[in-house]
Order: structure tokens, then C-alpha cells, then sequence
């Protein structure tokens, strides 16, 4: 099989990372040290595999272990002493230690595991050992509960200082299994993965079994069913006011009982305040969190967050520390209602979240047995403003044109709306697919990563309504609504039948209507703006025989589109429209029936519709619903148009009748 202790690190790394009571989503890390064959000298060498910086111990595969000659990381120590480097300069020096012409760079804890002189080491974030490290009799509480096992380190920042560190630590007391570091975590050892495995979980059991004993209720959580309502007026408005640099966010909304729990007890504010302390909660949750308590001013509550964060900048800032970034809360705590955190994606939205739960089980485990220390103030900023992280930061590749933004797209599940929906995800939008047919909508929706599905049928306002409230409750609102169920019925005025005309008028005229209405009420409310993209045809500019009432709904959508461009430009709000014909391929309307109805009106036979419609066009082409899709997403990303409001594309092929003039 090869590399049998990779093998057995990458094993023992998922079964720990799966479990979000070991270690948080990103966090800990494990090695491994066993024996390889130098490629250079073909003789036998210690390599140290260690997790790669930025992974995630749950899905880790062997590509995201770094390995490195485990005598030269060593040997990084007398060149530290002898140069006095400082600590963040060594971490260029790790790729020089590089076995193998791995790319995969190392952690910034690569010194943690490389100067403990034991084959298996496993570093975790766990909540309840955090709760032991982030109490104020946390040396005292180390000896109860670990009985001499665990030797205790002080707060050290990540790097090769803390590595060092250890490393006399271990020298000092070489009968410990492992060390607590403070307000951070633990770290453990053994000669094989195996005893490595059952000696962390036993060790963050123990942690835990002490806690219980301890602990009390926080407070008397209110019950009840979700507070649907109030979520959907206050996140889009938060996410709006929130937005910095022209940059959107993603929300995340948690009703969790830990988290109700947490916000009904009486220590909530205090706690709230003091802040977080293991270094991976606060570099997505900021220093601490914003209160919110329903009926209070938004704008002044949030002002108030700005300026206290700003403040904490300028005190603790040093010459050669980063800009500023977002200075609004990635956390907001609502009394009674649950939290919201915020994100560039939904992933980075609902993980800031868990890092929040993770620090209410750290507070409340501190409570329990002691009294909560949160980390100093300046250590905190120098970890959130990190050169290391900054730099970081910098190297993650450009987003796409319309990530942090949400898309809502109707008639989502074939056709244009299919091809519109795989076109936003493409270009990195969040999109909720809506459609009366479920089966097909699921079929599309397993198409999309990240997409989710709606099942609505557009003609019920309440149907309409819940299809909104999902965009909102499950990624913070909406900034794309693409309107593009439809259907069609032949007949002329005189021969049109009741219920076609019940039929066609509640689903292209009044389900437009109310799609549109319900997009425009959203995307003011965030105050950030939006596109809306009608589908209508060329029909709405050049009617077509024995088709009266769908061509007048037609042109009612784009006379819709008009008065929306006119009336919401002031908000931000843009609304265009698309003109497709004869979109036969792939296309919903384009039933047996239908089919049928035009060939006889045509005077052809089924069979040659998309031959009739091909030559048809100027450009002698198939129209195809990616071909439409191209141009709704043309308009519906603010990059591309934003300066377009009130106009009409037509994909057609080039048809004179359906020229716009």
C-alpha cells in the first residue's frame, strides 16, 4: 500500500476531526514521524508528516499532510539561537526542509510536533480541555484531573516559540503524556498511533466528566417554534448594513438550545464582552460578539459595535500592522432569538457560527469549575492581525464575479432556468431553484453544489412567500431574482378558453407580479441593491398568431419590467428583461402539444420545428437555453451591467419582427 504511517495518520486524523467535540472545523492538527527512503540517497530517513496549513483534520486526504526531514526541522533550533531570528522567520526556512518535493506547505504548530521526541502527536481544539486552559485556576484544575499526565504551558502564540517551549517542557518533566496550553488547547504523545488515538479521547473525556460534575444550568431558554417572521426582517436588513468595501456577506442563523440557553442566562452579557480565547475562535468570531435585543436601533447598535472595534484597533496596533478590515460584528447575539453569523460564503458563515457555539462550551465548562479568562486584549489583535494570516489572506485566489451574492431563479428545474441556474453557480452565486415540479427540481438541484431547492408553485402567494423566507432564513437574503416560470397556451381572442385564460393570466402576469413585488421589497429592505431579470419572448414585441393572450402577458412583463427599472433605480434596485424565441431544445413549453399546435399553424410537420425555426433566423442558428442564459446572467451580474437598468436583450437567432425599436 506505501507509506503505511501516512496511511494510519490520514485514518486517525478523519475519525478525530469528524467529531466537533475533539476539535473545531480547521483546527488541531497530528503528526506522524516514520522512516522513508531518501530519494536523493536512497537510504532510509526519518520523515515528520504533519497537516498542511489550512486544512481540515475531518476530510484531510494525503495530500494535505506536508512532509519535511525531521533532523533538519530540528536543526532549525541552533540556527534560530544563533541568527536571533525572530520566531515568524522561520516559517519561509520549513519549505526548505521539504522531503519529497511536496507541495503541501506546513502548519504554522509544525515546531509542536517535530520537537516532541515521540513517533504519534495529536494536537486538539477541544472545547472542554479549552475550558480547563481558559480558567483562572487552570494549573490547579490540570493536576486534579490529569494527575501529573499533563504538563501545563502559559499562553504562547502559535509558532516556534511555543515549539521550544514544549520541547523543555518535555526535558523538565519527561514522565507527562501531554501539555495544556492556555487558552488554547492540549497537545499528546505516544509511540503509535493507536495509544496516540485512545490517549486523546481519553484525555478530553476526563476533561469533560469534570466539567459535568460541575456544572449548572445557564438559564431557562424560551421554547417554542422559530421566530420565522422576525428572522426575515432583521438578517436582511443586518446583512445590508453590514456590507464593507462594496462586499456582501452570507448569514447563518443558529436557534440551537446551547446557543438559547447561553443568550437566557445572566452572565450572557459579561461573557459576551470578555471575548473569545482559543486563537481559532477569534479569528473568525472577532474579539467578541454584538448584543442585538429586538426593538433596539440597528444602526445605532451597530455604530456603537464600529466604533468599540475601531477603538481596539487604534489601541493595540503596531507600525506594521494591517489595515483595518470589516469593522462590523461576523457574530450578533439576539436575546431570545438565537445568533446570526456572518461570511464570504455560506460555509465561512455558518463555520463562524460554530466557532461561537464552540466558545459558549468553553465559557460555560470555565464557569463551571472555575472562572473564564479570555485572552488578553493585545495577544488577541496580534493574533487577528497576524502578518502570517494577512499574507495568507492575500494568497487565496480572486473570488468570482458573483459569489457572496443570492440568486433565486423560478421555473429553475429544466429549460432556461435550468441552464441559468448551473450559469450563476459557475460564475459563484448561492442559488435557490424554484419549481412545481419536484422531481425534476431535485434531479437539478443534485447538479449544483451549494444549491438548494424550493418546491413552489408561483400562482399561490403563500407558496410564493415561503420561497423568499428559505432564500432569507438560509443564506441572509436576496440580491439576484431571475423570473422565468412560464407556460403557453394557443388561441385567439375569440377562442381562448376560460380556464386558459385563468390559466396563463395568474402565471405570466400576476405570478410575475408577485415574484417581482417580493424582490423588490427584499432587496430595498437590504438597502445593497439587486438585479432582476424578467424572462419575457418575442411575442411581447411582435405578436404571434393564434397566441393573444400569451402575447399580451408578454409585453405585460416588459411593461413590468419598465415601471420596476423607473420606480426602484433610487434603491439601487436594476430590472431588465431578456427576449428568447424559439427555444425548442431542452425547453418545458415545447410540450408534445404545443409542438403539435405550432407545426399546424406553421403548416409543418412536428418533426420540423427546429428546422423551421433554425432558418428562420438571420444567423441561421439553434437557440439553446444556454444561449438565454448568457445574457440573464449578463444582467444579472453587477460587474458586467451595472450600469443597465430598463433594457431588453433578444436571443433569437436575429428576428426582424422581434427587433426592439
Amino acid at each position: 500500500m506505501g507509506h503505511t504511517g501516512l496511511d494510519e495518520l490520514v485514518y486517525a486524523s478523519n475519525l478525530l476531526g469528524a467529531d466537533k467535540r475533539i476539535t473545531n472545523f480547521g483546527g488541531g492538527n497530528t503528526s506522524v514521524k516514520c522512516m522513508e527512503i531518501d530519494p536523493l540517497t536512497g537510504q532510509p530517513v526519518e520523515v515528520l508528516w504533519v497537516k498542511g496549513s489550512g486544512g481540515d483534520l475531518g476530510t484531510a486526504t494525503r495530500t494535505n499532510f506536508a512532509s519535511l526531514y525531521q533532523q533538519k526541522v530540528t536543526e532549525l533550533k541552533s540556527l534560530y539561537k544563533q541568527k536571533e531570528l525572530h520566531e515568524d522567520e522561520m516559517v519561509s526556512l520549513y519549505s526548505h526542509c521539504t522531503f519529497g518535493l511536496n507541495p503541501t506547505a506546513c502548519s504554522i504548530d509544525t515546531p509542536l510536533h517535530a520537537f516532541v521526541p515521540y513517533k504519534a502527536v495529536s494536537h486538539m481544539h477541544s472545547d472542554s480541555v479549552i475550558a480547563i486552559a481558559a480558567s483562572q485556576d487552570a494549573d490547579r484544575l490540570c493536576e486534579e484531573i490529569w494527575k501529573g499526565e499533563m504538563g501545563v504551558l502559559p499562553w504562547k502564540r502559535p509558532g516556534f516559540d511555543l515549539g521550544l517551549m514544549l520541547s523543555d517542557l518535555i526535558e523538565a518533566q519527561p514522565g507527562i503524556r501531554g501539555a495544556l496550553m492556555k487558552s488554547h488547547g492540549f497537545i499528546c504523545w505516544a509511540d503509535t498511533w493507536e495509544e496516540c488515538f485512545r490517549l486523546t479521547i481519553d484525555m478530553i473525556n476526563q476533561a469533560q466528566a469534570y466539567i459535568d460534575q460541575n456544572t449548572a444550568p445557564w438559564g431557562t431558554a424560551p421554547s417554542g417554534q422559530s421566530d420565522k417572521g422576525f428572522w426575515t426582517g432583521f438578517v436582511p436588513k443586518l446583512r445590508g448594513k453590514s456590507m464593507y468595501d462594496g462586499k456582501r456577506l452570507l448569514a447563518d442563523i443558529n436557534e440551537s438550545p446551547e446557543v438559547l440557553d447561553f443568550l437566557a442566562s445572566e452572565q450572557m452579557e459579561a461573557l459576551a464582552k470578555l471575548g473569545t480565547s482559543c486563537p481559532d475562535h477569534f479569528l473568525r468570531t472577532k474579539i467578541a460578539p454584538m448584543v442585538y435585543r429586538p426593538g433596539d436601533d440597528l444602526d445605532a447598535e451597530l455604530e456603537r459595535f464600529r466604533s468599540s472595534y475601531a477603538a481596539y484597533y487604534g489601541r493595540c496596533k503596531r507600525p506594521d500592522s494591517p489595515d483595518m478590515r470589516n469593522p462590523n460584528p461576523s457574530v450578533v447575539l439576539v436575546p431570545g432569538k438565537g445568533m446570526v453569523s456572518l461570511g464570504k460564503s455560506p460555509q465561512e458563515a455558518r463555520v463562524t457560527g460554530e466557532f461561537y457555539r464552540n466558545a459558549i462550551r468553553v465559557m460555560k465548562g470555565a464557569e463551571a469549575v472555575s472562572r473564564y479568562v479570555a485572552l488578553d486584549e493585545q495577544e488577541a489583535f496580534d493574533i487577528e492581525y497576524w502578518q502570517l494570516e494577512e499574507a495568507k489572506l492575500r494568497r487565496m485566489p480572486a473570488e468570482k464575479d458573483m459569489s457572496r451574492q443570492v440568486a433565486i431563479v423560478t421555473g429553475a428545474a429544466q429549460g432556461i432556468g435550468k441552464a441559468t441556474c448551473l450559469l450563476l453557480a459557475e460564475m459563484g452565486a448561492n442559488v435557490v431553484l424554484a419549481d412545481i415540479d419536484e422531481e425534476k427540481l431535485d434531479a437539478t438541484v443534485a447538479e449544483i453544489p451549494g444549491a438548494i431547492g424550493v418546491p413552489c408553485n408561483v400562482t399561490d402567494p403563500t407558496s410564493l412567500k415561503t420561497l423568499f423566507e428559505t432564500a432569507i432564513l438560509k443564506f441572509g437574503g436576496v440580491d439576484v431574482c431571475v423570473v422565468n416560470a412560464g407556460n403557453a397556451r394557443r388561441g385567439t381572442v375569440a377562442d381562448t378558453s376560460p380556464q386558459d385564460y385563468g390559466f396563463l393570466s395568474d402565471l405570466l402576469m400576476k405570478a410575475y407580479f408577485d415574484t417581482v413585488s417580493l424582490a423588490v421589497q427584499t432587496m430595498v429592505d437590504q438597502g445593497t441593491g439587486g438585479s432582476i431579470v424578467v424572462v419575457g419572448s418575442k411575442n411581447g414585441v411582435a405578436v404571434g398568431s393564434n397566441a393573444a393572450l400569451y402575447s399580451a402577458a408578454k409585453a405585460f412583463e416588459l411593461h413590468l419590467m419598465r415601471s420596476v427599472a423607473v420606480d426602484f433605480a433610487k434603491h439601487g434596485v436594476r430590472c431588465n428583461a431578456v427576449n428568447p424565441d424559439a427555444v425548442v431544445i431542452g425547453s418545458g413549453i415545447w410540450n408534445d402539444e404545443w409542438r403539435k399546435q405550432t407545426a399546424a399553424s406553421l403548416g409543418i410537420e412536428p418533426n420540423q420545428i427546429e428546422s423551421h425555426y433554425k432558418n428562420r433566423t438571420l444567423l441561421k442558428v439553434d437557440v439553446r437555453p444556454m444561449d438565454v442564459a448568457g445574457a440573464i446572467v449578463f444582467l444579472a451580474n453587477e460587474r458586467q451591467s451595472s450600469r443597465t437598468t430598463g433594457c431588453v436583450i433578444t436571443v433569437d437567432g436575429g428576428n426582424r419582427e422581434g427587433f426592439l425599436r
